[in-house]
């Protein structure tokens, strides 16, 4: 039986209420430590008490869950009681000095130890205490004190934990401003002083931590209503900062008759009314005895409110009430009147007894037509309820993560009406059986009949699906989302679903479905067919309602007019027992209406167009055996790249699985006699689910055979390839007589080739496919943690890499074959290899990290942190070049002279040696750095120095002869027809990730920006306006390989002191900014070079000139905020340039004075810069307008400005412009001023004496 919610909530308060009183003996002057640790031991067992109740709460209501109302309750409550048990620990702890240590390790648990270790440690105490996690300080100075004293006590004092280890558990303790504090100190054990002295100076502030704790009370909100739940919290508040106040020094109780003031104006007129009756006429009462009344009046609130529902269900079924529902929610059957605490939920959709989340009217709506009923209701978006306040804590969208409700979730990505097309060119057995499908997508004015209809999950919950009903197909078709959100059980098949031209698509899955009609009895059981999507969004386009004349009639889709995805296709073997003969056409020109048990289904034109384009998804169902191979880079991952680089945002924080991933490498990392790293696969926790897989595998390794009869070539490099990592080691063969097959305990892994031709070592490598489904739908990436990107970014190293006078590059050889698996997991790594097709199959196991599994990247940068770590004594200088140098498997780094260069190779190659970790592809701006060298300590090593002076370093091209970077365009053919993907395909291949070409680069965005404006599909052809646009810009490409951009962007001689320039600008179409560095040598003269830019397109939502200045200067402080300190220089001054005197005049006053949108971004400009270090130029002097306008490629080689800055940056200083900017014309900036209403109140007095007004007492 389902817990009753609201006596659950008031035992929840009175949980709460006893953590409060323990807090109040704690700070009573009379306490005792044994009364403390008898009271400690009793909150303990109300510890785990409130886990049931809390637990018990939010998951026995739905609505709770979908809400996540509780949620905020959990949070406070666990802070106060760890915070009240580090309290109780410091007393004890204080009169007990000898057992100091003892009780810090029961403090808490830092490695999560074995309960026998616990045990030994805690022998007082016969419950085993929760660990006290630290809490993490924001920034804020209220936080301040009590993170202090707890982290001083666990963690600073604690003699247990190394300097390195405080480091990490202060980094994990700390967020946005307080993180900022420390953000760039490097994790050693000689920062950790440096950092915690970082964070005194600033949050130890006496003075500040009384205003803000002073403020705090003052702030108090209102009280309006008797509320325990408020009083509480009123009272938690008051008691805490007066508590901190006191600890400060202050005596906030002897602040008398102001602090009563302040406090009583909070209350409401029923709770003031009490407090004046409780005091004593013609005595003034003290504060505390305002909070004793307060915390009083509280406790009996909450009494009398848990009283009030004792034995609810018996009082519920003496007054006829009954449940409607699996919850604890009640209708009257007899009586209109019921308790307050079990009144139905009404739907605020259709005021019928469910909550709007089960509502068949709401979720049969489109997305579009729910946002806009959640508007009409005045809805909350994300938990859909009403409540007071602008702060929801309910559940973000699953699918984007952003604040609002799953259900009104819209799928921003345009129709794909291509969905199924494979580049399979394996072989195929021969097929059993045959089906096949046709689903029209007419892109114009056509409708086809789609269906709402009831589905239900494995374990019978309900939820609503939109069906596609075809007479055509002898199958059904399901799409794997909504499979995975019912969490159905799939079985294995076969089949091929081919599409038109012979497009064909590998279905290896089914599921049984149970399916039921909305409006009638009428419901099926039956198998579909998994396929990724079914098709695009029907109807293509959204049809007026207007044009289609509806009558008195239940609709099978509400919403048939609006673009939604299909999730399910209906075929022949039910259509025509679900559709009926009953059908008219209103208008002939309009759709038919057709009976069915599912509804009305209308289909068909809904105007009289007869020029209409078609698309056209045709499906057929093979039954035999296939096996996919797909060769290519999809076009998602290309344009999400593209993104990546030009999108130079914040670094975004570990998520809950990347901090356990990083937490499990930590713990089970370590190294072998030989010195290589030996890492543990880091699972999920559900490697269980893994199923069969050796039958899988086989049929791939069949397939590759088949190929290798085609191209015996191929297969000479695929032996050659298999031969070599059998023989270093990497793998060996199974010898063990054991099963050769045990679901959940080892996994068998496909495998085929890539091919590089332009590779200078591996023309071909063998690539394990750890993606692959077993029989239970579960792979082995599936089941393993990703882990986190630990290295610097692409763009830091990069820029660094031009501050150097002399560099150095080089490659990790195998890198992750050269880091080994522990033996236990090498199960999980397992592949079947024959060389010939006459030979028995064997069973080999992967030892070493395996490419292609998901953490592999992880695993093997952070073997290069450890290292790095560990290198810190013996080899100070290059140690911290491997944490910060290494993108990947690459090295990219660089002294200022050449002797320190080669140090930095030596030093090098002896510490990767003692991981057994070979370095390979050496390159240098000067051969003597790279030159063969022997030497005692060394060694031999060969360099491998190339004839070929460009190599490809991080993607870009670089001539190390000339000491200069290229960019290689290839030239494509020309496409016809031109389409979407076509041109997304080129654009997202122009590689640029420091911005040189940037005006090249900001007329592809353009491009692309038009292609989303005309809302296209993928394979549409484009408008000749976009073709002939498009064309023009790619036939000017090639004129990119002939620019030559130095690399080195600082200067040879000896640096006198060098300078930051930043230039922002924008246009309606695009903003941008660009970052150069001034160097003067010691006979001052002044070398200026381009170091990075980055641009933006123009929102479609059209701002002013001015604000979209200032968005551009927001991006150039963002961009100079993240590369200057990167760029290990020292910098004697930056300035930061726009020509737009409004942008000046908003960055150089308070953001408070202008409105929202110039307020917000100004305070963020102002947070990274200093206002005092912007200054205006003439617009013809910025740089920075080539790229907010774009530029073709043919003119940017010769474009100086752009390469080197304004002219006059090149002189002294007392030839630039000037910059004091007297006479600023910034009248524009007016419009921007916030208005502030002031009201006064004006009297006249008038004379309302009446007898005045009467000149006889007769007329009166």
């Amino acid at each position: 039986m389902v817990e009753n919610i609201p006596a659950l909530i008031a035992r929840r308060g009175q949980l709460r209420a006893a953590i409060t009183r323990f807090s109040t003996y704690i700070q009573s002057e009379g306490r005792e430590v044994v009364q403390i640790e008898i009271r400690k031991a009793k909150i303990e067992e109300n510890w785990y008490e409130f886990e049931k109740v809390q637990s018990a709460i939010e998951d026995n209501d739905e609505e709770i869950r979908n809400t996540n109302e509780h949620y905020p309750y959990r949070i406070e409550f666990e802070n106060l009681y760890f915070k009240i048990m580090s309290e109780a620990e410091i007393c004890i702890r204080a009169s007990k000095k000898e057992n100091s240590k003892v009780e810090t390790k029961n403090l808490i648990d830092w490695g999560h130890s074995s309960e026998e270790k616990t045990q030994r440690n805690s022998t007082k105490s016969i419950v085993r205490l929760a660990p006290l996690n630290i809490p993490v300080f924001s920034g804020k100075y209220d936080e301040w004190m009590s993170f202090k004293d707890i982290y001083t006590s666990v963690i600073h004092t604690n003699e247990d934990l190394t300097a390195i280890e405080k480091f990490f558990y202060l980094r994990s303790s700390l967020s946005n401003d307080a993180a900022s504090c420390i953000k760039y100190l490097e994790t050693t054990a000689t920062n950790y002083d440096t950092a915690w002295k970082s964070l005194i100076n600033r949050y130890d502030n006496k003075k500040i931590l009384i205003q803000t704790h002073v403020k705090n009370i003052v702030d108090l909100p209102s009280i309006n209503e008797s509320n325990s739940t408020k009083l509480r919290q009123f009272s938690d508040d008051l008691v805490s900062n007066m508590k901190a106040l006191e600890t400060l020094g202050q005596k906030p109780k002897e602040w008398g008759p102001l602090l009563l003031h302040i406090l009583c104006s909070k209350l409401n007129n029923e709770t003031l009314k009490e407090w004046e009756i409780k005091s004593v006429k013609d005595k003034i009462p003290s504060v505390t005895e305002l909070i004793q009344f307060i915390e009083d009046r509280f406790q009996i609130s909450e009494s009398i409110e848990s009283s009030k529902y004792i034995n609810t269900e018996s009082a519920v079924k003496e007054k006829g009430l009954t449940k409607f529902s699996k919850n604890n929610k009640y209708k009257a059957a007899t009586s209109s009147t019921a308790f307050t605490s079990t009144a139905t939920a009404v739907c605020y959709a259709c005021n019928q007894p469910h909550t709007i989340y089960k509502c068949p009217v709401f979720t049969a709506l489109s997305t579009r037509d729910r946002i806009d009923k959640v508007v009409q209701l005045e809805l909350c978006k994300i938990c859909l309820r009403k409540h007071s306040g602008s702060k929801c804590f309910g559940k973000y969208c699953f699918k984007c993560n952003k604040p609002h409700n799953t259900m009104l979730h819209l799928n921003q990505k345009p129709s794909i009406n291509e969905q199924v097309v494979n580049t399979d060119k394996g072989e195929q057995t021969a097929t059993t059986s045959s089906t096949t499908a046709h689903v029209a997508n007419e892109t114009d004015n056509v409708l086809l009949g789609t269906a709402v209809v009831e589905v239900f999950g494995l374990n019978g919950e309900k939820t609503y699906a939109r069906a596609l009903l075809d007479s055509g197909s002898t199958n059904h078709f399901i799409c794997s989302e909504l499979v995975n959100s019912l969490k159905l059980n799939k079985h294995k098949t076969n089949h091929i679903v081919y599409g038109i031209g012979s497009s064909k698509q590998n279905v290896t899955s089914t599921v049984s479905l149970r399916i039921k009609s909305r409006v009638s009895d009428y419901e099926i059981n039956t198998q579909l067919l998994i396929v990724p999507k079914i098709t695009g969004d029907l109807p293509a386009r959204r049809v007026s309602k207007s044009k289609v004349k509806l009558e008195k009639i239940t609709l099978a889709d509400p919403s048939y007019n609006v673009p939604q995805k299909i999730d399910i296709l209906i075929g022949a073997r039910h259509f025509y027992d679900i559709v009926g003969a009953q059908q008219y056409k209103p208008d002939a020109n309009g759709p038919v209406y057709r009976e069915s048990k599912f509804g009305y289904i209308i289909s068909g034109l809904t105007s009289n167009d007869t020029n209409i384009k078609k698309t056209i998804s045709c499906y057929a169902s093979n039954s035999h055996e296939n096996i996919h191979e797909n060769k290519y880079e999809s076009l998602e991952n290309v344009i999400q790249q593209f993104w990546r680089i030009e999108d130079y945002g914040q670094s975004k924080p570990y998520t809950m699985e990347e901090q356990t991933c990083e937490q499990h490498f930590k713990q089970n990392v370590s190294r072998s006699e030989s010195g290589r790293f030996v890492v543990h696969l880091p699972f999920r926790g559900n490697v269980s689910k893994l199923g069969k897989s050796y039958d899988i595998a086989k049929r791939r390794l069949f397939a590759i055979e088949r190929r290798f009869i085609k191209n015996p070539s191929l297969k000479g490099d695929y032996v050659k390839f298999m031969a070599e990592y059998e023989k270093l080691n990497h793998m060996t063969q199974n010898m063990d007589n054991e099963e050769i097959e045990l679901p959940g305990r080892m996994c068998y892994l496909a495998h085929h080739c890539v091919q590089n031709e332009n590779s200078l070592t591996t023309k071909l490598r063998v690539v394990f496919d750890a993606s692959t489904k077993t029989e239970s739908g579960f792979s082995l990436n599936d089941v393993l943690q990703k882990g986190p990107s630990i290295q610097e970014e692409l763009i830091h190293i990069l820029a660094r890499f031009r501050t150097h006078n002399f560099v150095v590059t080089a490659d990790i050889k195998k890198m992750y074959r050269q880091i080994q698996v522990c033996k236990k997991h090498r199960d999980y790594q397992r592949i079947l290899w024959r060389e010939n097709v006459n030979d028995p199959i064997k069973i080999y196991r992967l030892n070493t990290v395996t490419y292609g599994t998901v953490p592999a990247s992880y695993l093997a940068t952070a073997c290069l942190q450890r290292l790095s770590e560990i290198g810190q004594g013996q080899y100070p200088t290059v140690a911290p070049l491997i944490a910060r140098d290494f993108y990947m498997d690459d090295f990219i780094s660089g002294a200022a002279t050449k002797e320190d260069a080669i140090e930095i190779r030596n030093a090098l190659i002896k510490l990767m040696s003692t991981a057994k970790l070979e370095l390979g592809k050496w390159a240098s701006n000067d051969s003597d750095i790279i030159r063969d060298s022997f030497d005692n300590n060394v060694g031999l090593v060969d360099f491998q120095e190339t004839s070929n002076d460009v190599t490809r370093i991080l993607g870009l091209y670089w001539d190390s002869h000339t000491d200069e970077l290229k960019y290689k365009i290839n030239e494509t053919s020309l496409v016809t027809p031109l389409t979407k993907r076509n041109i997304l395909s080129d654009i997202a291949r122009i590689y640029d990730p420091l911005g040189l070409i940037g005006p090249v680069i900001v007329c592809a965005k353009l491009i692309m920006q038009e292609l989303w404006k005309e809302g296209l599909s993928w394979s549409e052809p484009v408008s000749e306006r976009i073709s002939s646009e498009w064309y023009k810009y790619k036939s000017e490409l090639s004129h990119l390989n002939a620019i030559k951009i130095p690399r080195q962007i600082t200067i040879n001689d000896e640096i006198h002191y060098i300078q930051i320039h930043g230039f922002a600008d924008a246009s309606i179409k695009a903003y941008g900014c660009c970052l150069y560095l001034r160097c003067t040598d010691m006979n001052n003269k002044h070398t200026v070079r381009l170091i990075c830019a980055k641009s933006k397109v123009a929102p479609l939502k059209i701002l002013s000139l001015p604000r979209l200045e200032l968005c551009a200067a927001l991006l150039l402080a963002k961009v100079a905020n993240k590369i200057v300190p990167r760029l290990k220089l020292s910098i004697s001054k930056t300035y930061y340039w726009t020509d737009s005197s409004v942008t000046w005049c908003w960055i150089t006053s308070t953001s408070k004075k202008w409105k929202t949108f110039v307020a917000h971004r100004v305070g963020q400009i102002q947070e990274i810069t200093s206002p005092s270090n912007w200054f205006h130029i003439s617009g013809v002097d910025n740089p920075a307008d080539v790229i907010s306008r774009g530029c073709c490629p043919t003119q940017l080689a010769s474009l100086s400005v752009w390469w080197n800055g304004p002219s006059w940056l090149s002189r002294h200083e007392n030839e630039w412009p000037d910059t004091v900017n007297h006479s600023l014309d910034c009248n524009e900036e007016s419009a921007e001023i916030k208005i502030n209403a002031i009201s006064a109140l004006c009297t006249t007095a008038s004379d309302i004496n009446i007898i005045n007004r009467y000149s006889s007492f007769g007329k009166l």
